[in-house]
């Protein structure tokens, strides 16, 4: 196994630990969750897609394991909707290149794609409620009604989305800045 190899296993344990054990201690919170936010740095960190996807899946899982799971077909859309985020890698890989790093960037390369992942889980995840919940009518009308009553719910998931990713990438950021800062510079040839 080589250096890189040990490193990303090290950070899927990491990864999914902390956000089981995050998502089983802040389940209070109703959508104050770790998950899409994890999904999005695994999308970026990990060199395997199939990887990338297994760690939401795997925080999803372990944690439901503790709080207790539902209906079969909502958590079939709430993990798929929570594997999307990985899907914003090759993005998140340009917006985070070299060339075109700095902090304006990072910040709103972090903010949108947030945002994003968290009007995709709530899109999906209320149609999800709206189609296999007999709690709506299954009109336009009960589907607007759906998505109108989880717009409370929804300010938890921006909220839990845009910290954990903050959380994440800052640390990432800030961890590899100092291997950066540990390397020994190149000493100048005199003559």
């Amino acid at each position: 196994m080589n250096r890189r190899d040990k490193i990303e296993l090290v950070v899927f344990g990491g990864l999914v630990s902390a956000g089981s054990l995050a998502r089983v201690l802040l389940s209070d919170l109703p959508n104050f969750a770790p998950v899409a936010a994890i999904a999005l740095f695994a999308g970026y960190f990990f060199r395997s897609r199939t990887v990338a996807l297994f760690v939401p899946l795997a925080v999803m899982g372990v944690s439901d394991f503790f709080i207790g799971s539902y209906d079969w077909h909502m958590m079939l859309i709430v993990y798929g909707a929570l594997m999307l985020p990985v899907f914003a890698r090759s993005q998140l890989r340009r917006w985070f290149s070299q060339e075109s790093q700095s902090p304006l960037t990072a910040s709103a390369a972090i903010a949108t794609s947030s945002l994003g992942a968290s009007l995709a889980f709530f899109a999906i995840s209320n149609f999800g409620a709206w189609m296999f919940y007999g709690t709506y009518e299954h009109t336009v009308a009960g589907l607007i009604h759906c998505y109108v009553q989880a717009i409370p719910f929804f300010r938890y998931t921006l909220a839990g989305d845009l910290f954990f990713a903050v959380a994440l990438f800052g640390s990432y950021g800030f961890a590899t800045s100092l291997a950066l800062a540990s390397k020994p510079s190149p000493q100048a040839i005199s003559r």
